[in-house]
């Protein structure tokens, strides 16, 4: 290409050195987004922020059992006081949490989560890794557990430990840290990601353990270092049973990052922020300039020892490498020059022309090392040279006043489609672009400024198994060369927003779950069938026998309502609709969209349950607060209830007064600033005759056991001591006689059956002796809690508050669930 002062170079393929968020579909970024990104990457921060990595060779991986785990403050400064590359390696995405942001759960929530622990990633400049491949693998996140050997057996010990030998194999850390200690008290998740860490370090540098990975390219790899924190992790969450180790080092960084001005703990918690399902993103105004760890393991058996510096004993900078026996000498020598010009190059950064030149020499050298290098040195030095040399090349594209941008003309793809990738680049005419090549996975081909869609290729799957910062992720990228002071830097550039594959056809079958109460006359249930790209007609859908789904209503070619009949006497029955479209498994096309996060789409196996509930109900009208964190309200009524949801307005304006039952949903006091401002007239409305349910809370929301409930209830802390986390643990019925366990439903055994994860949380600690506690239930070798579910008489009504995860069980339609409810909602 022929240059100018400074040209725009038009490539029809992708390019972005810092990649945007992905957004609504692969289309380039709108102006705002363009302003946004120029505004928050100020060239001459970006350059700094790429000559930090040159100051170091080192790996440090974290390994955690979820997003969040990852000690974000020490992990921002290591990377940005040690230049040390941070990789976060996740066993699971986080499925079994919960949502502060939304109604999202299990698979869906995993990918949330997942596109969250990216961009939690992207701000520390990590790597990612994950071990978990969705909720349908058995590596998953199953909710809170205490025993670490049963939740790595649940997952299956050998899978997991081959996993994370792989990502041990891949990225050959120099240190890892366990987040977490094994220690009683600890989530058992947590405990079982250091179990597997230690197992997992024992075996990844014998070549006959998983011999397949060997085969495969990646080389045996022995930890040289492994940490644990010198910290407890209790809190209100976790109970410090036991002391943690003693400190064998002392991480130190001065108090503020000489670029941003923040602390490193603000740092951290622009990352943190990120995990906003979680609740996370707090303000730090203290600063913290000292982390305590222990030297847990080194290789070799080595014992361990007190240290001065994390970088004692390994190969930290490019002038180590020069050190090592074996290193030709002309080598060695290019090395210590390119150490000294790294220093250089940092010092000089404000002059991009004097980094220029000197990145160029450092280029040069790197790639004389690396033609050089004895077969063996390879293992131990190889990875850092080529990280080295991506690394300087993205340097010298910031130096050098590349601009650099890609992205696609049009929508999500589907299997047999094709698609345009444009690739601006804005360069000085000191730079010559000489090759943009489009890098697609399997079943995409590129050609040219064209990208084909195979019409067999595999879906898009929104769980990414890595992300690295430097570029090259997603389905499809851009290999960018740039001719730069002599130097052919090349450049992995993501698109601006994620190129997508989903189903050809799609469809949307609602309600997507159905309850049939047979305590109440069995009328058809309504079934909407909205199809994409396909007919109803192609629709294809066997029932079990006696069901019947018969059309009803008006229809077009793409929608069509359905009457779902169930037999006259179904019993307690269970089943799932799972409809074929143009003769395969029909998939649902979810989304979902956050600011931080951008849109994300989850296609979905359409897989409609059906479960049929005997639940007499009491035939009054309930109100419903919700919180936006749980579908209650929407269970209430597919039951049979006659809900009405209340408003801030209707809550600001008292127009629940003449209801005689109010429901409150998880987290409501927290996220509802109405309902906050109305616990005053909530209370006298209690005192008046009415009766107001609360589900649970924890007591970050907004829960002060002195205001809140109408008389004292606390909620106790930490919340490891108040939970059970066995969901089929024996229940124990405190007050046999009580209405609300008798009227009008008889809840007896068969009703505690079949409970999802966990039998509940946040269970109260403390309460007004006006209370009563109905049930008690623990988990094995532990005493017994009564703080799931607890009611008081106030005045002419009655308050009930219960911390058992009814809102989870109604989702996974446990009917003893709807069967309780219906009873919690009786009037006082």
């Amino acid at each position: 290409m022929s240059t100018m002062t400074r040209r725009l170079f038009i490539a029809s393929l992708p390019p972005a050195l810092l990649a945007m968020r992905t957004a609504a579909h692969a289309a380039p970024a709108t102006d705002l987004e363009l302003i946004a990104r120029q505004k928050l990457e100020p060239a001459i921060v970006t350059l700094h922020r790429r000559l930090e990595r040159l100051t170091s060779t080192l790996t440090f991986m974290t390994t955690g059992a979820h997003p969040d785990d990852e000690p974000s403050g020490l992990l921002a400064a290591l990377r940005h006081v040690y230049g040390i590359r941070p990789v976060l390696y996740c066993i699971t995405r986080g499925e079994g949490g919960q949502n502060s942001i939304g109604a999202e759960r299990g698979s869906v929530l995993g990918v949330l989560r997942t596109r969250e622990m990216q961009e939690a990633s992207r701000s520390l400049d990590a790597s990612l890794a994950f071990g978990g491949r969705g909720h349908s693998d058995s590596v998953h996140d199953f909710g809170f557990s205490k025993d670490p050997n049963a939740t790595i057996d649940r997952w299956g010990r050998d899978r997991v430990v081959e996993r994370m030998t792989w990502a041990f194999r891949q990225y050959k850390p120099d240190i890892v840290m366990n987040c977490f200690l094994d220690v009683p008290g600890q989530h058992g998740q947590h405990r079982a990601a250091v179990v597997a860490t230690f197992v997992t370090a024992d075996i990844s540098g014998d070549a006959k353990e998983y011999p397949d990975q060997i085969a495969s390219g990646l080389d045996p790899w022995n930890v040289p270092k492994i940490y644990s924190p010198a910290y407890g992790g209790g809190g209100g969450v976790y109970d410090d049973e036991t002391p943690p180790p003693p400190t064998t080092l002392t991480v130190t960084a001065p108090e503020r990052d000489k670029i941003s001005g923040a602390t490193f703990p603000q740092m951290g918690e622009w990352s943190r922020s990120c995990h906003l399902t979680q609740g996370m993103g707090k303000w730090r105004e203290e600063p913290q300039t000292e982390w305590q760890l222990h030297l847990a393991r080194v290789a070799k058996g080595e014992p361990a020892k007190t240290e001065s510096d994390i970088r004692e004993g390994l190969i930290a900078t490019v002038g180590d490498i020069a050190k090592l026996d074996g290193m030709p000498a002309s080598s060695a020598d290019a090395l210590r020059n390119a150490q000294g010009l790294i220093d250089e190059a940092i010092a000089d950064y404000g002059d991009p022309v004097v980094v220029v030149a000197k990145a160029v020499e450092i280029a040069k050298a790197i790639s004389e090392a690396r033609k050089q290098l004895p077969q063996e040195l390879r293992a131990q030095v190889a990875h850092r040279l080529e990280r080295k040399a991506r690394e300087i090349d993205l340097v010298l594209a910031t130096a050098s006043g590349m601009h650099i941008r890609a992205f696609t003309d049009g929508e999500d793809l589907k299997p047999g489609d094709s698609i345009t990738i444009k690739t601006l680049v804005e360069a000085p005419e000191n730079v010559v672009v000489e090759s943009a090549e489009i890098i697609a996975r399997k079943g995409l081909t590129a050609s040219n400024d064209q990208l084909s869609v195979a019409a067999d290729a595999e879906l898009t799957n929104p769980l990414t198994e890595q992300f690295d910062p430097l570029g090259g992720n997603g389905d499809a990228f851009v290999r960018l060369t740039a001719k730069i002071g002599g130097h052919s830097a090349v450049l992995d550039v993501d698109l601006e927003h994620a190129l997508r594959v989903v189903p050809a056809a799609s469809l949307e079958l609602k309600p997507d779950a159905v309850v049939f109460n047979t305590a109440a006359d069995l009328a058809p249930v309504a079934m909407t069938a909205t199809v994409t790209n396909a007919k109803v007609g192609d629709l294809k859908i066997d029932l079990p026998e006696g069901w019947a789904l018969s059309p009803s209503g008006e229809a077009s070619d793409n929608s069509g309502t359905f009457d779902l009949q169930p037999p006259a006497k179904p019993g307690e029955t269970r089943f799932a609709i799972e409809p074929q479209l143009l003769g395969k498994d029909a998939y649902a096309i979810n989304t979902f969209t956050y600011p931080h996060i951008g849109r994300s789409v989850v296609p979905t196996r359409v897989s409609v349950p059906v479960q049929t509930v005997g639940a007499e109900l009491t035939g009054l009208k309930v109100g419903y607060i919700s919180g936006g964190n749980d579908k209650v309200g929407l269970w209430m009524k597919r039951l049979g209830i006659d809900v009405v949801e209340l408003s801030p307005a209707d809550v600001e304006q008292g127009a629940y007064r003449d209801l005689k039952t109010i429901v409150v949903g998880i987290f409501a006091f927290g996220k509802r600033k109405d309902l906050a401002k109305a616990v005053p007239e909530l209370h006298k409305w209690v005192q008046d005759g009415g009766h107001l349910v609360t589900l649970y809370h924890r007591p970050s929301d907004g829960w002060d056991a002195e205001k809140v409930p109408p008389l004292f209830l606390k909620i106790g802390s930490p919340s490891i001591r108040y939970r059970v986390t066995d969901a089929a643990s024996e229940v124990d019925i405190l007050e046999p006689e009580h209405p609300l366990l008798n009227k009008p439903n008889k809840i007896g055994p068969e009703d505690w059956a079949n409970w999802d994860k966990e039998r509940g949380l946040y269970f109260a600690s403390e309460w007004d002796k006006a209370y009563k506690p109905l049930l008690a239930m623990s988990d094995k070798g532990e005493d017994k809690l009564n703080g799931s579910l607890l009611s008081a008489k106030i005045g002419k009504g009655r308050h009930t508050h219960t911390s058992l995860v009814l809102h989870h069980q109604l989702d996974k339609l446990v009917p003893g669930a709807f069967r309780l409810l219906a009873n919690l909602v009786q009037p006082a």
